[in-house]
């Protein structure tokens, strides 16, 4: 099977080297031994760099869509963009036997009509709801963005009609039953078999009360709320101590909110922290993880800490409260729940027993949802959509 896969995010050169700054291409890499060549739709930087995860060029080819920093300047850009395009899509899609999407995306919707009018099998993957994205956005901006995101999701959904739909959680799973023929939840897990036993022989929670909290720094990501809770259990005399790891736009305004707060001897920002021996160890450090996203899909995160065994507080967003269990598997909250957040932090922080059953039994999730039983699901799925019907 010859596969190619939009993805929006972006890939940089360096020489004959190709580099992405996320990690689901690592899934994708994951699917070298089942498909015969798999071709790559992204964003291709104007500038040479290395970023962190090397894209490897006996597997992937890359169809590089002209550079954008994010979607509003996608909007405002030249629309000759979309022709370029497409006729770069007509000159390749011949040569597929299916494209999985992933969206709601602009350019990945028109691309998913190209495809299917050349008789392209088309699989959709939607990894979070895209209005409550843009709804934790502030500023003038933002009603433009929702009603443009509300556009996006509408035509997405229509593009699902009749078709396979790979879901994050059962939130969008539930969204998109309605139209698609057969939906069927993704966790796009990183952590195979053997990384999951080694994780599993790491010891964590050296310190109940340090916690970690690791992700993009953006509005959609709840850390003004994980701070004015912090707040909270400083009023009370808890003790604790967050390692923030991350890089994003909203850094500047959080370190000013820490500081405002009375929080800069508690809390640490570490900055990006490549995936590997320095983040494994803020992991051994930590007594728990906590995400208190507005809105997810599913973060690669959680696979890492449920495999240590570190506790995590999560929101009830996106894939997670289908994944995760309420004082079973994690804490689970309101997002934007700010008493809430406050008291399930202290409650990781206080209970040694409520630590000690959360690790275990995380850890014996992620036993059977390891990255080779996620990508079984999304061959399966790939496979029925080429599968000629009646």
């Amino acid at each position: 099977m010859r596969l190619a896969v939009f993805v929006d995010q972006v890939f940089w050169r360096d020489g004959h080297d190709l580099s992405t700054d996320e990690s689901y291409v690592l899934f994708l890499q994951s699917l070298a031994g089942e498909v015969s060549g798999m071709t790559l739709i992204g964003r291709l930087a104007p500038e040479p760099r290395r970023a962190p995860y090397p894209v490897d060029s006996d597997t992937f080819s890359l169809l590089p869509l002209p550079y954008y920093p994010d979607l509003h300047r996608l909007w405002r850009a030249d629309p000759r963009i979309y022709g370029r395009v497409r006729r770069e899509v007509r000159a390749q899609a011949r040569n597929w036997d299916a494209l999985l999407v992933s969206g709601p995306h602009p350019l990945g919707q028109m691309i998913a009509r190209e495809c299917i009018a050349l008789g392209v099998p088309v699989v959709l993957v939607v990894r979070q709801n895209l209005v409550q994205q843009m709804a934790a956005h502030r500023g003038l901006k933002r009603w433009a963005a929702l009603a443009a995101a509300a556009l996006l999701e509408w035509d997405f959904r229509r593009l699902a009609r009749g078709r396979t739909v790979l879901a994050v959680g059962m939130e969008m799973a539930d969204a998109y039953r309605r139209d698609a023929r057969h939906v069927t939840n993704h966790f796009a897990c990183l952590v195979d078999q053997s990384r999951f036993e080694m994780f599993s022989k790491m010891t964590t929670g050296g310190d109940p009360t340090r916690l970690i909290c690791v992700s993009r720094l953006s509005p959609e990501k709840g850390h003004a709320h994980l701070l004015s809770a912090l707040a909270r259990l400083t009023a009370r005399g808890v003790e604790y101590h967050l390692d923030i790891v991350g890089t994003g736009l909203t850094e500047p305004m959080l370190r000013a909110q820490a500081e405002r707060l009375g929080l800069g001897s508690r809390v640490t920002f570490h900055g990006y922290v490549p995936y590997g021996p320095a983040l494994f160890d803020l992991y051994r450090r930590a007594g728990a993880l906590v995400l208190p996203s507005i809105t997810e899909g599913f973060p690669q995160v959680i696979n890492e800490a449920l495999s240590l065994g570190l506790p995590v507080v999560a929101t009830r967003v996106g894939g997670i409260p289908s994944f995760l269990s309420h004082e079973v598997t994690a804490l689970l909250i309101p997002p934007r729940d700010i008493p809430a957040l406050a008291d399930a932090v202290q409650s990781i922080v206080s209970d040694e027993a409520l630590r000690h059953r959360l690790s275990r039994n995380g850890r014996a999730l992620m036993g059977d949802n390891t990255l080779e039983a996620n990508r079984a699901r999304v061959l399966e799925a790939l496979h029925d959509e080429i599968r000629p019907r009646p």
